[in-house]
């Protein structure tokens, strides 16, 4: 009697501790605690569509759809290389092959290769949601960022609870019992809305030559001003846009399945802001050094009756740093060019009475200014308005 009431207890002990649903949420977060994209998606149920294309994404939906294959089904060829499949062929391992045979070998070789690589170029050009989030360093800053996680054991699943930059979050990871193991012990697997999608959205990122981001640290191209990324729940996506011209930043916190929309607003750089200054003060400088009263090619001047001494004509023109840089929905914007006013004073003589005279006039104008990009670089063209 005490020997079976012994086995209750430890089976009910190994249960606890290694197939329950707080065990389960465990193991889930040490996944993605080590950035192991791979492990994680071996304990789901099964995977959403995502439709990836990338190549670490297909590895790790491959991982899971393998997890539950019996391994007798396995290909020979998968075996170790160093453990023959059949040690009563009697083949010499150490016969060199033939020229044909090697010649099928490399073919094979670039056949693979041609299958397994995708281009990162092509990554969202295919219209696929990129993996970058669910393996690697990606996955390990996203879990990085929770602290003082706890679990809590339910019946279809686990609450993880956890905070983020002080703030407190919790997400429910849902499970579902798929069977028995031993008999005595429940088998419990991530259901599907434990992979969630979340939409990025750059707007005008295409006006301001922005074709790549960074998604926790690392790059993610942009396909038509956005990009879709697959994420576990929980996930933290930290977004950058690394530019000289422009800058914009966004965190979010995924705590569930859903629809999951971040939009990051760029806004003009200190960078982008002193080139147009500079450009625009290259403009003026060279209409005041001129030193005539109507300088060539500028939109500002005055005409006066009186007899100029043009050596002593001056220009004192409006500061640059009146006229800001924006950039919106609509791309680059500049506001305060239209309104500029500049001095000019010299020295005269009287047209009647021969009197000298210095004069000074304040004189209004405008500039047509067009900022744009060209690849990596910025465009800045300045005229008279």
């Amino acid at each position: 009697m005490l020997a079976v009431v012994a086995s209750g207890i430890g089976i009910w002990q190994v249960d606890e501790h290694v197939y329950s649903t707080e065990a389960i949420a465990e193991n889930y977060w040490e996944a993605l605690r080590a950035g192991d994209g791979s492990a994680a998606v071996g304990m789901f149920s099964s995977l959403p569509e995502l439709n990836a294309a990338v190549p670490q994404a297909q590895s790790v939906v491959l991982s899971a759809a393998d997890e539950d294959e019996d391994p007798a089904d396995e290909d020979p060829a998968d075996e170790d290389p160093g453990e023959s499949p059949d040690e009563d062929t009697g083949d010499d391992s150490d016969e060199p092959a033939t020229e044909d045979e090697a010649g099928d070998t490399d073919e094979d070789t670039e056949e693979d290769a041609d299958t397994d690589e995708v281009p990162d170029e092509d990554r969202l050009a295919l219209g696929s949601v990129d993996s970058v989030l669910l393996d690697g360093e990606a996955l390990r800053h996203s879990a990085g960022q929770l602290e003082g996680l706890s679990i809590t054991e339910r019946s279809d699943g686990a609450d993880l609870a956890f905070t983020v930059d002080g703030e407190p979050h919790e997400s429910h990871v849902p499970m579902s019992r798929e069977g028995s193991s031993w008999l005595f012990f429940d088998d419990w697997k991530l259901e599907p809305e434990a992979l969630t999608e979340v939409q990025l959205s750059v707007p005008a990122a295409e006006l301001g030559g922005i074709g790549q981001i960074e998604v926790n640290e690392q790059p993610v191209n942009l396909h038509e001003d956005g990009a879709t990324l697959a994420a576990f729940v929980p996930s933290v996506i930290d977004v950058d846009i690394d530019s000289d011209w422009l800058s914009g930043s966004a965190r979010e916190v995924v705590v569930a399945d859903g629809e999951h929309s971040v939009e990051i607003d760029l806004e003009a750089s200190e960078t982008a802001a002193q080139l147009l200054h500079d450009e625009v003060e290259e403009y003026l400088t060279s209409c005041a050094d001129q030193q005539v009263l109507m300088p060539s090619g500028c939109p500002m001047g005055v005409q006066t009756p009186n007899s100029v001494d043009a050596s002593t004509i001056s220009w004192e023109m409006p500061d640059p740093a009146d006229i800001a840089l924006t950039f919106d929905d609509d791309g680059w914007s500049v506001t305060g060019a239209s309104s500029l006013s500049a001095t000019v004073t010299f020295e005269s003589l009287d047209h009647f009475d021969g009197d000298e005279l210095d004069e000074s006039h304040d004189i209004s104008f405008g500039l047509d200014i067009q900022v744009s990009a060209s690849g990596e670089d910025l465009v800045v063209s300045v005229i008279g308005d």
